[in-house]
């Protein structure tokens, strides 16, 4: 009976029925304030590591998990070098490619863009296939046959090298299927007028949708073949870029490829998927907490109410209090009734706030919020919830509403009984 006694007391104190009305009111504010804090706090978490996933996962299949360079320019041995880091364990992939600035010109215009130089390997293919939205991948590696009409009117069939770009970069100049464009790349060639642009014409044999708008408006896709030609790379490539089973492991994966390679005495330099946009990740994990943050002080304020309740609560038991510590209950057993009381509050409005949150993001997730493509490469916010989650924001609303009675239990210890039954 004794371990039951001070539960007892603070559940009778919530279930009995108040002479002030207000305090009733009061205490169905703070339990709703709480709930609201916890629900959107639950939501925001959701939202924003949906939104970090969604947008790592993008990154990742449009460049590489690791990526093996040269700092002296071009890989010209890359057979061997492909050979050592398949030895490494986890490593799932592993193909060469060039990466190498030009400029597309057609009737809609000039952009500038980056063209890739894809191998003719099978992982390779796979990689950029799950991108295709219309052409196939086949014909990335076979000259493509069209038509093009002379300056005098005839019409003479030509193959041209064949080249894939973004769904974005298609919009914005008009690109058909099948259609010529004219590529220049930065170097240039000496003839009788002096320095000319290196250039050579190319078909548009389909388009890629990755997701990111900056990805489709500025790079394009070329066989590795034709990208060594026209470039002149000879047997050269800009890098090797590896494929691993874990992609959350590639930074430890990517120290063992490294060794492998020489370690700090080697050419070479390998970077994984985390420090290649490592100031992306690091804003968006940054943004994460601050909105945690900052939302939890919601559920600060909201304490501040459970606070005015108790206090007010202390104030119309005053009379109990002091016949419950005349009949022998300890200071501590006073303290412990209304630290209960507090925290059955703050348990209800977390409660009711985690299930009001579960819901909005299986809502959210249902029905979609859209969002700007252009902005956030997404065209529905992702919702992404995890019961970790949901169980730290628990914890933390829970250690602020416990906190939030310990100012009125220790008022309501230290009352004398004398001043509180003087008057009665």
């Amino acid at each position: 009976m004794k371990f039951a006694f001070e539960p007892f007391i603070a559940f009778r104190y919530l279930r009995s029925k108040r002479k002030e009305v207000f305090i009733s009111i009061i205490t169905v504010i703070s339990v709703l304030g709480v709930a609201l804090s916890v629900m959107v706090l639950n939501i925001m978490l959701a939202a924003m590591t949906g939104l970090e996933e969604e947008i790592q996962a993008k990154f990742v299949d449009a460049n590489a998990h690791i990526v093996v360079r040269r700092f002296d320019g071009d890989i010209t041995e890359y057979e061997r070098v492909i050979a050592e880091i398949r030895k490494v364990a986890g490593v799932t992939e592993v193909f060469p490619f060039t990466y190498n600035q030009a400029m597309i010109s057609t009737e809609g215009g000039a952009r500038g863009l980056l063209i890739r130089g894809v191998a003719d390997d099978e992982a390779a293919r796979g990689k950029l296939g799950k991108l295709l939205g219309a052409g196939k991948i086949e014909d990335l590696f076979q000259p493509a046959h069209i038509e093009v009409e002379r300056p005098d009117g005839t019409l003479d069939n030509v193959s041209l090298p064949p080249l894939i770009v973004g769904r974005a970069l298609r919009d914005s100049l008009a690109l058909p299927y099948m259609h010529p464009v004219v590529l220049f790349a930065p170097q240039f060639l000496a003839g009788p007028q002096g320095l000319i642009p290196k250039l050579r014409r190319a078909v548009v044999v389909g388009y890629y949708s990755s997701g990111l708008m900056e990805y489709e408006s500025g790079l394009a896709y070329m066989s590795l073949d034709d990208a060594q030609v026209f470039f002149g790379l000879g047997r050269g490539v800009s890098g090797i870029e590896v494929s691993v089973r874990d992609w959350f492991k590639a930074r430890q994966v990517a120290a063992q490829i490294f060794a492998v390679l020489g370690g700090e005495d080697s050419p070479y330099r390998v970077s994984d998927w985390t420090t290649q946009n490592k100031p992306l990740w690091d804003a968006m994990r940054l943004e994460k907490r601050v909105y945690f943050l900052v939302l939890l002080l919601i559920c600060l304020v909201a304490s501040f109410s459970i606070v005015s309740t108790l206090v007010m609560v202390v104030m119309e038991k005053q009379r109990d209090i002091a016949i419950l510590k005349s009949m022998g209950a300890a200071d501590r057993s006073i303290l412990k009734i209304f630290l209960i009381q507090g925290t059955v509050i703050g348990l209800l409005g977390i409660t009711l706030g985690s299930i009001l949150g579960y819901l909005g993001c299986i809502g959210l997730r249902e029905y979609g919020f859209p969002l700007d493509e252009k902005v956030f490469s997404l065209k529905e916010l992702p919702v992404h919830m995890y019961p970790e989650h949901f169980a730290l924001v628990a914890f933390s609303a829970l250690i602020i509403t416990a906190a939030a009675g310990i100012y009125p239990a220790f008022r309501a210890a230290r009352l004398r009984p004398a001043d509180a039954l003087r008057f009665e």
